[in-house]
This record gives C-alpha cells, structure tokens and sequence, in this order.
C-alpha cells in the first residue's frame, strides 16, 4: 500500500498536470516549517495537513476556474487569514461560536469554504454554502490528498476538455451541460473513487 506521501504526490503530479494544460500558473512544493509552526499556533492541524503543506501544498495562491466563479487554494502562509468570516468575524475578529474548532478553511469557491475537518481519522474535507444562516457542509473527499484529485479532475472537466474547446465562454455560468458531470463522475471514479462524487454535483447545482 503506498504510504500517504505517495499519494499525496500522486494527486499532486496530476493537478500541477491538468492546471498546467489549463493554463493555470502555480507552484508546489514543500512550505517552510516556520510557516507551519506559526499556523498551528492558531490552527489545528491534522498530520494529513502537516504532510499536505510539508511535503507538496501549494507555495501561493492557486486561482482554479469552476463553474459559478473560481477556486482559490490556500498556501500554508495563508491559512490563518481564510479564516475570516468563518471562524472569526471578519471586522473585529471575534471568535465565531458557531464554526467548530476543528474546522479549518484551506480553500475558497465564492465564499463558500472548502474545510478539512481535522477531527475525523484522514481528514475529510468537505464545502459549506455560506449565507445560509447555519454551515452544514457537503462531505465530499475522505483525505486533503482525495481533495487535490478532485481539483485535478474538476479542471480536466471543466477547463481542459470544456472551456478551451472553441467557442466556449466561461464567463457563462450555463455554459458546463450535463455532459460534463457526467465526464466529471467518471473521471472521480477512475482517479479517486474515495471522493463522494454526487456530493459534489449536488453542490455545483445548489
């Protein structure tokens, strides 16, 4: 069984991949451990995020096109700045009661957080709607690694095999048909079966 650096490396070969087919410029690669320690002074991070952003996270900003606006993956250095809003307020900084502990926002699509939940064995993450009045997140990847292989595969999808075809337009939140979603599915199901595919769909439709 490979071991979770492995895989980790997998699912990061593959999105550093499909963003470079995208045309999507990013870095990977080990974060410094003192960007680490100062996060975990006010983070709670898992082992899986430790080796995530020890090992091959992103080095900055990652601005991913999805349907109804873009993904935007934290570098380590950021982690405690996307915070805001969800576990402090974000004018005064308040502590916000009703975002759990153990909760940590590593990426963004509109607002809505994508959460590791350090909590549970592996990490899972998932993504809440913001606005709603309470979070209830759609659990949608089992570990951070099944996360990055569902960004790969949302750009592959998306990006690589939609937006760059001839004439379309990605500036037209109608433009990704149920044929993608479909492609989508099954790109999940061949690369990261652990990955809640439906989840996800239902999220995009929301």
């Amino acid at each position: 069984m490979p071991n979770s650096e492995e895989v980790i490396g997998s699912a990061n070969a593959m999105l550093i991949e499909m963003l470079h087919r995208a045309g999507v410029r990013a870095g990977f690669g080990p974060c410094p451990a003192a960007d680490l320690q100062t996060v975990a002074r006010d983070l709670p991070l898992s082992a899986e995020l430790r080796n995530l952003y020890g090992t091959s996270g992103p080095l900055g900003t990652v601005n991913i096109p999805a349907p109804l606006g873009g993904i935007t993956l934290a570098p380590a250095r950021d982690l405690v700045s996307y915070q805001s809003c969800y576990r402090w307020h974000g004018n005064d900084g308040h502590r916000l009661n009703e975002w759990p502990d153990e909760w940590v926002v590593i990426a963004n699509h509109s607002g809505d957080p994508f959460i590791a939940d350090t909590a549970v064995p592996g990490t899972r993450v998932g993504i809440a709607i913001h606005g709603t009045g309470s979070w209830k997140p759609f659990w949608i990847a089992p570990t951070p690694a099944d996360f990055l292989m569902l960004l790969a595969c949302l750009t592959q999808a998306y990006v690589v095999e939609h937006l760059n075809r001839p004439g379309e337009d990605e500036d037209d939140d109608e433009s990704w048909p149920p044929t993608y979603h479909d492609r989508l599915a099954a790109l999940l199901s061949d690369h990261a079966p652990g990955v809640d595919a439906t989840a996800f769909l239902n999220y995009l439709r929301q």
